[in-house]
């Protein structure tokens, strides 16, 4: 292609005004790249990631980006047989927008729901423009990491095979760190045609907050509180045993409340295991522009994460609470993405999955040393704001796409 590629057309079930982690990454990148130029659409779902079904427009226009929503089930994430339904209809809904609509210089699949980079594939093919696939979670891998499938069964193995073809013919593929790059190299994609983008988090909209100024904390009866935040999904691929551990263990210590705000799977078994404390505390998720108060009001902010699905996703909570100017505890491994984002930033503590011992003495040895926790908060807000920034992001996401068509 002799100039430059100007209009792009992205898949993926989420989008403004969604709440899914997928939907707020791409509602930011397609918006930066109306304003540098780019014509852009999204083909997305009438579905919301929570309620299941959501009374949204079929076709709009926002800040730019031209929204084209699929007419389809609306089942929700409750049951398998309503899930599978809502992906099959969004894939042929998504398969005929492709194939119909006027030529695209870019194809940008995302990866939910999982394969929808073959539709991204058949429009490239047909409209002859670039195929990329932007990985935010590795499947089947992460399904059989999770035993959610068999790793030894037919299913698993075809669906594996599937999907390494898929990685090796997109043109660009797209991950969020060095252990994904190394997962889908060794699942088929070209090792020339990876390029890392890690996510990012907008530092303008979250600003640290004191404690003082901040109508959250006062709202939820924060004040004076060491508050120990999980905020976001808390997911099939999070572990909370040794946070319920340290919620346990540190209930006679009335200055530290353990804060949960959102949902998830994983959610009713918190809520079950912390039955009776009164130091843990539950709230629903919040809209975007309240993260600004929400994160703030954390003295130490959670990120957890199973160690099997290393190298398969990253938790994209990371870069908000690195905005949010607060130091990150992190229940993992050391061999995760996040780790290495903490680490390079020196912005948190990391502990073992199952470490609640380790938990407990993060806390109190944070909340015993205000020093060191407003030394790793500001690291955290210098790495967000020259590192991890929307802006950065977006550029750098845009970059690697313009690279793959030197």
């Amino acid at each position: 292609m002799d100039a430059p590629p100007h209009s792009i057309l992205f898949f993926n079930r989420f989008y403004w005004p969604d709440v899914a982690a997928t939907g707020q990454m791409l509602t930011d990148l397609a918006e930066d790249l109306v304003v540098k130029g780019w014509q852009v659409t999204v083909v997305t779902s009438q579905s919301d990631y929570h309620a299941g079904a959501a009374d949204l427009p079929i076709s709009e226009e926002h800040n730019g980006v031209h929204i084209r929503r699929i007419v389809g089930t609306r089942f929700g994430r409750g049951r398998i047989a309503g899930r599978l339904l809502d992906y099959l209809t969004y894939f042929l809904g998504s398969a005929v927008q492709g194939v119909s609509r006027p030529r695209h210089d870019v194809y940008v699949a995302l990866s939910d729901p999982p394969f929808i980079i073959s539709v991204a594939l058949l429009a490239g093919r047909i409209k002859r423009g670039k195929v990329v696939y932007w990985v935010q979670d590795l499947f089947p891998q992460v399904a059989a990491a999770l035993d959610v499938m068999d790793s030894q069964g037919i299913l698993y193995r075809a669906l594996l095979a599937v999907s390494g073809w898929l990685n090796s013919h997109a043109e660009l593929v797209i991950v969020l760190g060095g252990q994904m790059a190394k997962s889908i190299a060794g699942a088929g994609a070209h090792g020339e045609r990876i390029a890392v983008v890690q996510n990012w988090s907008d530092s303008r909209a979250i600003t640290p907050m004191a404690s003082a100024d901040n109508p959250f904390v006062a709202a939820n009866g924060l004040v004076g509180k060491f508050v120990v935040l999980y905020s976001g999904n808390a997911g099939r691929a999070h572990r909370f045993d040794a946070l319920v551990y340290a919620a346990r263990a540190l209930k006679g210590e009335p200055d530290i409340v353990f804060v949960f705000i959102g949902g998830g799977h994983r959610l009713p078994e918190v809520k079950a295991a912390t039955a009776g404390l009164g130091n843990v505390r539950f709230l629903g998720y919040v809209d975007r522009e309240v993260l600004a108060y929400s994160l703030s009001a954390a003295s130490v902010s959670v990120v957890t994460e199973d160690t099997r699905v290393v190298g398969t996703l990253v938790p994209s909570k990371t870069y908000g609470i690195l905005a949010s100017g607060r130091p990150v505890l992190f229940v993992g491994s050391p061999e995760s993405d996040v780790a290495a984002v903490i680490t390079s930033a020196r912005c948190g503590v990391l502990v073992g999955e199952d470490d609640g011992e380790g938990v407990v003495n993060a806390i109190r040895q944070l909340k015993n040393d205000p020093v060191r926790l407003r030394e790793l908060g500001a690291n955290a807000r210098r790495a967000s704001v020259d590192l991890y920034d929307r802006a950065h992001g977006t550029r750098n996401w845009e970059q690697a796409v313009l690279r793959s068509f030197t």
